[in-house]
């Protein structure tokens, strides 16, 4: 039988997770101009969106996750990166998504594409891609003197890292638009 030591642990643990719930909640500065205004975006009923600036058109949600009532639902999967291009590559070999077989990773320059600057945890519009977790995201940009270095998007600040392609982290895929 546990002992009262191990309930109040419990107890204090559970307090500590539902007191800190709010703070990770997106803050963001509605003072300072949005990098990725919402009417950039031509939302689609099939889970994508296409950004009218860089006419590049985006799954709404990470890969795990579905598009459901305007939602993403599920939770994100994580890929090492060469996992991630086997799964892109099999997808796009079989049905694709949203009626398209030529998903890709994106390159960094991409992702610094949506990217909203006035915001943090995450740093992105929650409007355009709702439930995106802040952490990192694969682009399909290798580190050129590090050769298992890629280059990924943190979404927590917005930041750029370099991480080993044997980690694991999310994929969002992007195709170009026609």
């Amino acid at each position: 039988m546990p002992s009262k030591m191990c309930f109040r642990r419990l107890r204090l643990a559970t307090f500590l997770m539902i007191l800190s719930g709010p703070l990770l909640a997106q803050d963001c500065d509605p003072k300072t101009y949005a990098s990725t205004p919402s009417d950039q975006f031509r939302e689609h009923a099939d889970g994508t969106v296409t950004d009218t600036k860089s006419k590049l058109t985006w799954m709404r949600c990470p890969l795990g996750m579905q598009w459901q009532g305007g939602n993403c639902v599920g939770v994100a999967a994580q890929y090492e990166w060469v996992d991630a291009g086997r799964f892109i590559k099999q997808m796009n070999g079989n049905d694709g998504f949203a009626g398209h077989r030529d998903w890709r990773l994106p390159a960094l320059k991409e992702l610094e594409g949506i990217v909203e600057h006035r915001c943090i945890s995450p740093a992105i519009n929650l409007e355009i891609f709702p439930a995106t977790p802040p952490t990192g995201f694969w682009s399909a940009t290798p580190e050129k003197d590090y050769d298992k270095g890629v280059w990924l998007m943190y979404f927590l600040h917005g930041k750029s890292y370099m991480g080993n392609a044997q980690q694991e982290w999310k994929v969002r895929l992007v195709r170009d638009a026609r």
